[in-house]
């Protein structure tokens, strides 16, 4: 699988490149080529398949031949060990509970699918990469748990001054090694408009390897895909043929969304 920017002024890269640049060179996202099929014995038969499998056959065609299969699967093992529920509301109204993971945060399956490519990737490599990234809270908790010990990497979060909970800090602030998060006097948009400057100041660019963890980066909103997955595992009246022929009268999906005037990626 190859990632295109979406500004298309940048080479076409892999999903190694894309996921170490976080960003391509003409500040467009990267997106891929195509988006694979999903096999309809996965989809029909999904009962039969454990979290793991599913994670597995779902984000395999985007990683191409980037990652072995083995350590593919463990990755994927790796990123989906913990429950996502889903949970009855009201009649035919069912919630899939995200905060099972080890910071609370809906970001933990993205951050730690990408902190394990990205650890796999640098692994061996003289130079190390530095993970820069910018929070308002649950974004840095989940990167810096994802990150924690990673060989070869570095993490530096910005996260603004007393505007985060006080169980959020201590995400950011506690682990040590190579997690490192500075508070900065001023709000969110301020910290992450210091990131966005770190990547274009070519003297921080020549001494360090900077990637971003923000939803900017492949390996964290390629796997977010899983949690549709997940939900249709577990929703209990589904008929795969109505499925196909009569889609909207059988299954909706809502998904919050949080957005700013000002467009700052989480």
């Amino acid at each position: 699988m190859n990632y295109y920017s979406l500004n298309k002024q940048s080479p076409v890269v892999n999903f190694k490149d894309a996921t170490i640049n976080g960003q391509a060179p003409d500040k467009g996202l990267y997106f891929p080529e195509q988006i694979p099929q999903v096999k309809k014995d996965l989809v029909g038969n999904i009962e039969k398949f454990s979290n793991e499998e599913i994670a597995f056959s779902v984000i395999s065609p985007y990683v191409g031949n980037a990652i072995p299969e083995k350590d593919l699967q463990r990755i994927v093992a790796e990123t989906v060990n913990f429950e996502i529920p889903l949970v009855p509301v009201a009649e035919n109204i069912y919630s899939l509970e995200l905060f099972h993971g080890p910071t609370l945060a809906f970001k933990d399956i993205g951050a730690r699918f990408m902190s394990r490519c990205l650890g796999y990737f640098v692994k061996g490599n003289n130079k190390k990469v530095t993970v820069l990234v910018a929070t308002s809270g649950d974004t840095g908790g989940a990167v810096a748990n994802g990150f924690y010990d990673v060989e070869g990497v570095d993490v530096v979060i910005l996260y603004p001054s007393g505007k985060v909970s006080s169980v959020q800090e201590k995400q950011l602030t506690t682990l040590g090694k190579n997690i490192r998060a500075v508070e900065v006097h001023g709000t969110f948009d301020d910290c992450q408009q210091m990131v966005k400057q770190a990547f274009i100041d070519t003297t921080i660019n020549s001494k360090l390897f900077l990637t971003s963890a923000n939803s900017i980066n492949v390996a964290r909103w390629l796997p977010q895909q899983f949690y549709y997955f997940f939900a249709w595992k577990q929703w209990g009246d589904k008929k795969i043929h109505q499925l196909f022929r009569y889609p909207a009268a059988i299954l909706g999906i809502s998904v919050p969304v949080y957005w700013r005037i000002y467009p700052a990626y989480r």
